[in-house]
């Protein structure tokens, strides 16, 4: 096992500037994601860890070892790549073919591609021609042939994407298993941000070249760094809504209309010199109403609205809600959408505790609470 440091890598192709002074760090025996929209940068960063391109500027560190000019067929790493790139012979050979190169003996690698073969479920396939296998069980011997060297580091790029939804969701679980059994440090590269949060031990969220946070998945989902980080991560993603602080009465106002009033909440507000912002929540954490009830939670957010489109996803439903010329989205149960009774063009209001919102810098997009 390895730790990785990256430090202040740019890379640029011609007058395109790829990276710009990422730093990062991964830690022994983690599974690291590397998250974002495609042409973020995740994959040349991916290259760059691999010894496949070389960094503009910045320096790669194994344990601490600088190798940023040691070539990649040096720096034991294995790769696993979004479109499979296998030979066409047997799913043994497959696997074999890393340990022939490293000189075992046949007895040997009998028992380390049998051994592999069964870590990743394709223990019976292993006489079979590489054409008689399915997408998702190519993708397995892909996998097994990079773990067949024992690498320090493995690495993915998106390795997961070619497979329809349900595969997706099986070996996403086949994965982590896979991780926890081998304890060694994986790096995964991908924009879905569903197999980042799910699989990773850490998250790293980039944008045009530039990483925007590290952190959890709970972090980076609960407690965005950036507008940006709220909005990719999420299904659907962060709502925002620009809101102002009442410099009389200290309360926060959506439009004419306050919302709600927290003298120290808006002061805080004030004393960072914002007397707009934009509030940040997500869609599961409203609680949708026809009307307040009588006791209700003092500690939450009240905001009238008008339900403008309904959305059915099967398991839940998506309402959208206009509220003095923004938009924001509702995530409810099909038993509380139907207790509901909701329809287009209803009036609605909507309740968000204080604790589950963040406020962002108009400016910056960047959390400021």
């Amino acid at each position: 096992m390895v730790s990785i440091k990256l430090v202040d890598i740019s890379k640029t192709f011609g007058s395109v500037e790829a990276l710009k002074d990422v730093s990062l760090e991964i830690r022994d025996g983690e599974l690291f994601a590397i998250l974002g929209p495609s042409g973020c940068g995740k994959t040349t960063l991916l290259r760059i860890v691999a010894g496949l391109e070389k960094p503009t500027k910045g320096r790669v560190y194994f344990d601490d070892i600088d190798v940023t000019n040691i070539p990649a067929e040096i720096r034991d790493v294995s790769m696993v790549f979004q479109f499979y790139a296998l030979y066409p012979t047997t799913v043994f050979n497959n696997i074999a073919l890393p340990l022939k190169s490293k000189g075992y003996s046949r007895i040997d690698i009998e028992k380390r591609v049998k051994e592999i073969a069964e870590l990743v479920g394709i223990g019976k396939a292993l006489n079979l021609h590489i054409d008689k296998l399915n997408i998702a069980d190519k993708q397995k011997v892909a996998l097994a042939r990079a773990m067949a060297k024992e690498p320090q580091v493995y690495l993915f790029d998106e390795p997961l994407t070619i497979l329809d939804p349900v595969t997706r969701v099986i070996m996403r679980s086949e994965l982590k298993k896979l991780q926890h059994r081998l304890k060694q440090t994986m790096i995964y590269v991908t924009h879905d941000q569903i197999e980042a949060l799910t699989l990773a031990d850490r998250i790293a969220v980039m944008n045009f070249g530039v990483v925007e946070q590290v952190g959890t998945s709970w972090d980076v989902y609960n407690l965005p760094n950036t507008t940006f980080v709220g909005w990719f991560l999420g299904e659907p993603g962060m709502n925002f809504v620009e809101i102002a602080v009442d410099k009389d009465d200290l309360s926060i106002n959506i439009g004419s209309k306050k919302i709600f009033r927290d003298p120290s909440l808006g002061k805080k507000l004030l004393d960072l010199g914002l007397e707009k912002a934009l509030l940040g929540f997500r869609a599961e954490n409203v609680v949708l109403v026809k009307e307040v009830p009588g006791v209700h939670d003092p500690n939450s957010i009240v905001i009238d609205g008008i339900i403008r489109v309904i959305e059915f996803f099967g398991t839940h439903y998506v309402v959208n809600v206009e509220t003095e010329g923004s938009e924001f989205k509702v995530k409810l149960s099909v038993s509380e959408f139907n207790k509901l009774m909701l329809g287009e063009n209803d009036k609605v209001k909507a309740l968000v505790r204080v604790d589950k919102v963040c406020f962002f810098n108009l400016d910056n997009n960047r959390r400021v609470l």
